[in-house]
């Protein structure tokens, strides 16, 4: 009889301390935040590539998509021979060509849509040009120090 009683106890006891550790009528639950899944960079790349880009360089960065000729971002030519950090560069800031000018991004792109952007061209490399390209950008100087100083 005292096993029993000292069970009913201690069953009152967990019992006890399971409600008081829930909420009350008074309190609601408080609800599980719902996780965001991670968005893939490729994808996120892409969209915005179509957005942004592939009015000049082409729905498939193919290139010469309009009258500005904007180059193939594709294996086809050599934007696989940049590091990221001036790709990065080119897509914020805008970059003067062989006379042809690229407009700046960076108002119309965040920094995510432009590294993935980055992550997107880089699918359409080869093998060997991503790995090439991979190299070139771990070589690159974080913070390029001036190659030239202003004349007088």
């Amino acid at each position: 009889m005292r096993i029993k009683l000292i069970v009913f106890t201690l069953f009152t006891l967990v019992l006890a301390a399971c409600a008081g550790s829930g909420p009350t009528a008074a309190e609601p639950p408080t609800p599980r935040p719902t996780e965001m899944p991670t968005p893939d960079p490729v994808i996120l790349g892409r969209e915005a590539f179509i957005r942004i880009c592939a009015a000049c360089h082409g729905p498939n960065a193919e290139g010469y998509a309009n009258e500005l000729n904007a180059p193939a971002l594709d294996a086809t030519e050599h934007a696989s021979e940049h590091p990221d950090q001036q790709i990065h560069d080119w897509i914020v800031n805008g970059k003067l060509g062989l006379g042809r000018e690229m407009p700046a991004q960076g108002e119309n792109l965040t920094d995510e849509e432009v590294h993935a952007v980055i992550a997107y061209l880089q699918t359409l490399w080869t093998e060997e040009q991503l790995a090439v390209q991979q190299d070139i950008t771990s070589r690159w100087p974080a913070t390029p120090e001036p190659t030239w100083t202003p004349g007088p």
